[in-house]
């Protein structure tokens, strides 16, 4: 995700480059690993849960839309109360008066317009209360461990793959040797491994320092992103042009079941990232109803790219780009190959920097929290941007809330442990579960069931369920219908809610059964 929008930047854009940011924010690694989940369980039923998962994500795509409505509302009320709490102190009016105007503000339009950046936590707080903000911040916290654990192995597998020798059989695994000619006692695990302690050294230090990424980085990553993915699916479908398919995946397999599904709400994660985009865009009038398109050209995207590359492939690779790296001797497939290997490498790298940079702070906010301390300067509390599966567009998660508690300024040993030992822990637990599993696909599937989850159907549900509660008990109005989630009866959160409960009881089952 690229660079976070502030708000009080002026920085604006119009509704279709915003969209065009949903979109690159929506595509990512998570698209690595669909044609390994779709070869494993099925052309069709990989589609249907595809299908199934983003109209789901949908949903909860327009629940944030509208709860950050009601939140803008909510702040403009408290402002109103307290500019009025000040004129009655001056004699200015009665409370009754005050009373009346205030209610009379909430039912206007324009109180629920977006205008300010509210995050997913500062949003927690205003309609869940306390225990809502660290709910969010431990689902947030446990997503952020997932999706490092996915970046510190997808970019030392690519690199170990470079340096490695191509195995002359379909079907890789970590024991081969690195070079069959030579060295035969030195396996690809081990190269992997060197690989993964090797990238996790060199990102500490610019993780201490607060390295940020710059618009120059933004674009070349986005650049190289839709590159890769249209080179894919050109040269799966030149493939299976020439020389016919070389796989015949079933059309449903049970037995993939559980890691398709958490890939599949892997590959539509945004909903932490959509305050960052949805407050710069000029006109939000039915924003949710012209998000639809992009959801439906992702599908389309998704499943051309999955069904081409379970097809083409005899054994598709959990990171789909590996696939790619053959032993063509022509200078124009060797640069395609070596370009498509490296293209995590490059576009990961940074989006990890930045990631550790925000588990970090999560890590600090919990620690705040739990032990009750408080910072009495809120405004210079350092945020960074959230990244979700690779993707350049990004929002921040904010350690500054409207009354939550932010790290406070400590000092001997607890100071340095939460500004150097915090960095290292959050470093340190995804790169030893990178270093004794090095499968990408389990890790996605994993990070999508069940953190996965929460970040995209539970906290969006709860939050749009405390939204509709505080406008009927307290704003006497309603949401306005251009803002307002197509999906507005309140069956539709609590079947989210229950949605997500089917989905991690079904995967847990499934795992458990069939490993």
């Amino acid at each position: 995700m690229p660079s976070s929008f502030d708000d009080g930047s002026g920085q604006t854009f119009s509704t279709t480059v915003g969209l065009l940011y949903v979109f690159n924010l929506i595509v990512g690694t998570g698209a690595l690993a669909l044609p390994k989940a779709f070869q494993t369980s099925g052309y069709v039923l990989g589609s249907v849960l595809l299908a199934i998962s983003a109209f789901v994500s949908y949903m909860c795509a327009t629940f944030i839309v509208e709860a950050m409505s009601v939140s803008n509302a909510i702040l403009k009320l408290e402002n109103t109360s307290g500019r009025n709490s000040r004129s009655s102190n001056h004699g200015d009016s009665g409370d009754e008066g005050d009373d009346a105007s205030i209610q009379q503000y909430g039912k206007q339009k324009r109180s629920f317009e977006i205008t300010k950046r509210v995050e997913l936590s500062e949003m927690a707080y205003l309609l869940l209360g306390k225990v809502g903000v660290i709910l969010t911040y431990i689902i947030l916290t446990m997503y952020l461990f997932g999706d490092l654990a996915i970046y510190s192995t997808t970019v030392p597998k690519s690199l170990m793959n470079i340096l490695c020798e191509s195995p002359n059989t379909t079907e890789i695994n970590g024991q081969l040797p690195c070079y069959e000619s030579h060295l035969n006692d030195l396996s690809r695990m081990t190269v992997y491994r060197v690989c993964v302690v090797i990238f996790a050294s060199a990102c500490l230090p610019l993780v201490l320092i607060g390295m940020a990424r710059t618009k120059y980085i933004q674009l070349a990553t986005t650049v190289s992103r839709w590159t890769a993915f249209l080179l894919m699916i050109a040269l799966a479908s030149i493939q299976l042009i020439q020389k016919g398919p070389e796989a015949r995946p079933p059309a449903a397999n049970i037995h993939g079941f559980g890691s398709l599904f958490g890939v599949a709400i892997y590959a539509f994660m945004c909903h932490h990232s959509i305050p960052g985009l949805l407050t710069p865009i000029r006109n939000k009038n039915n924003f949710n109803y012209k998000l639809i398109g992009v959801y439906v050209v992702i599908f389309a995207f998704y499943c051309t790219l999955s069904i081409t590359g379970s097809f083409a492939f005899h054994t598709v690779q959990d990171v789909y780009t590996l696939n790619f790296f053959h032993d063509d001797t022509s200078l124009l497939y060797g640069l395609i190959d070596h370009f498509l290997v490296l293209f995590p490498v490059f576009t990961l790298t940074s989006s990890y920097i930045i990631v550790a940079i925000t588990l970090s702070n999560n890590i600090r906010v919990l620690i705040s929290m739990v032990t009750g301390e408080q910072s009495t300067n809120v405004d210079n509390t350092e945020s960074e941007a959230l990244l979700d599966s690779g993707s350049e567009d990004a929002s921040t998660i904010p350690l500054r809330q409207l009354t939550t508690p932010s790290p406070a300024v400590e000092t001997g040993f607890l100071n340095f442990a939460i500004l150097y030992l915090v960095p290292f822990v959050a470093i340190l637990l995804p790169t030893m579960l990178s270093l004794f599993k090095d499968d990408v696909l389990i890790l996605a599937s994993v990070t999508g069931s069940y953190p996965g989850v929460g970040v995209q159907f539970v906290i969006p549900s709860l939050l749009v369920i405390g939204a509709r509660r505080y406008v009927k008990k307290n704003l006497h109005s309603q949401v306005p219908q251009t803002l307002r989630s197509p999906f507005s009866h309140g069956f539709w959160p609590f079947a989210t809610l229950g949605w997500a409960l089917f989905v991690v009881v079904m995967v847990t089952v499934h795992f458990l059964h069939f490993g």
